[in-house]
């Protein structure tokens, strides 16, 4: 068995450092945005914006979802880290996991309520989350979106990793270790949330072009534990499962633990993340 894993550990850390940094480099927010260096200059992405002082002290909220998940973890450090150098005061509001968008955009609304200076976004649903998004623009709040792309309203600035092709990269892998033979168990995201359906998207673009892949897509829904029980059913409906994409850490462990149970050692998993 192979577990191999595409990283994001820096890449959370670095969307929390250069979220902060673009959000006071908003014509409204700060004085001087400019970067010292940039990465094709030798520039490190991690200090390129910083410090970066704003006009005046800066309440901002950010908005996280997930917040059990490592990556969402780390991205927080990364934002309450710079948050402290550049003297900023940024509230974190957590969105807990079980909840929906409908939670979400009540968050951004009071958010724009109580006045914040602007606001970090992590979306669960890139539709569903307008409404909120278009309160804040109504108000005049800058909103900057990390991993998720919007579906609408206006942003001052979109990070995200560049998920198609990423998971192409995990579905290469994989049909070039089966030589291009076998079934494969996609377990995607929840594929309400706009990174699901993109990395769901890429994988798929390698797995489909190879004629010999047969492809089982369900939907653990980033959980450890939807991940554990797919893997376990699948494996009773279809043993001759030969690999597994995860499209994030916790169903790819699932799908581990689900293996080691029923005492399969032949079978490839690929996960993305790797925090």
């Amino acid at each position: 068995m192979i577990h191999r894993s595409l990283s994001r550990r820096r890449a959370a850390a670095l969307f929390g450092t250069l979220s902060l940094g673009l959000l006071l480099g908003a014509p409204a927010l700060a004085q001087d945005a400019t970067p010292m260096a940039s990465p094709a200059a030798g520039g490190d992405p991690m200090t390129m914006y910083g410090p970066v002082q704003g006009n005046e002290a800066y309440r901002l909220a950010f908005m996280q979802v997930f917040p059990d998940n490592p990556f969402w973890q780390a991205l927080r450090v990364g934002v309450e880290a710079r948050a402290a150098e550049n003297g900023v005061t940024v509230d974190v509001i957590s969105l807990p996991t079980n909840s929906g968008v409908s939670d979400q955009v009540a968050q951004m609304e009071d958010a724009v309520t109580q006045g914040y200076d602007g606001i970090i976004l992590g979306t669960i649903d890139a539709a569903g989350i307008v409404p909120g998004i278009e309160a804040a623009n109504a108000a005049g709040i800058p909103v900057l979106a990390v991993d998720t792309a919007p579906a609408g309203g206006e942003l001052v600035s979109l990070i995200q990793t560049d998920n198609v092709a990423a998971s192409r990269l995990a579905g290469e892998f994989i049909v070039e270790q089966l030589g291009g033979q076998g079934k494969v168990l996609n377990l995607q995201g929840d594929m309400a949330n706009q990174t699901a359906q993109a990395r769901n998207a890429g994988v798929h673009e390698a797995l489909d072009a190879a004629a010999g892949i047969e492809t089982i897509d369900q939907s653990a829904n980033w959980q450890q534990e939807e991940g554990l029980a797919i893997t376990e059913n699948i494996l009773t409906s279809d043993p001759d499962l030969v690999a597994i994409f995860a499209a994030n850490d916790p169903p790819a462990l699932g799908a581990l633990q689900a293996l080691k149970s029923a005492g399969r050692d032949d079978v490839l998993i690929v996960g993305f993340d790797a925090i």
